[in-house]
């Protein structure tokens, strides 16, 4: 059938998606499938995480993140003004 457009897929269910997109890292998601791997957390207006292609808050993100001996996990996000010491 020529002329029929495929919907884009969601990255987390794998089904069509219509209406609202979420885009993060050039994957695709529905709005409610957009949440924490570990607690579900909708991450919508929110700061979300990239750990080995897997989507986390920032609390299951830092829970996955070892610093090296000495140093702590501090998320930074964009525009912030940052000073460091």
């Amino acid at each position: 059938m020529s002329g029929l457009q495929m919907l884009p897929e969601c990255t987390r269910c794998g089904n069509g998606i219509v209406g609202t997109i979420v885009k993060a890292r050039d994957k695709l998601y529905h709005p409610e499938c957009f949440m924490c791997d570990d607690c579900g957390l909708n991450l919508k207006q929110r700061g979300y995480f990239f750990i080995e292609e897997q989507l986390y808050c920032e609390t299951h993100a830092k829970e996955r993140v070892k610093p090296p001996e000495g140093y702590d996990v501090v998320a930074v996000y964009p525009n912030a003004k940052v000073e460091l010491v």
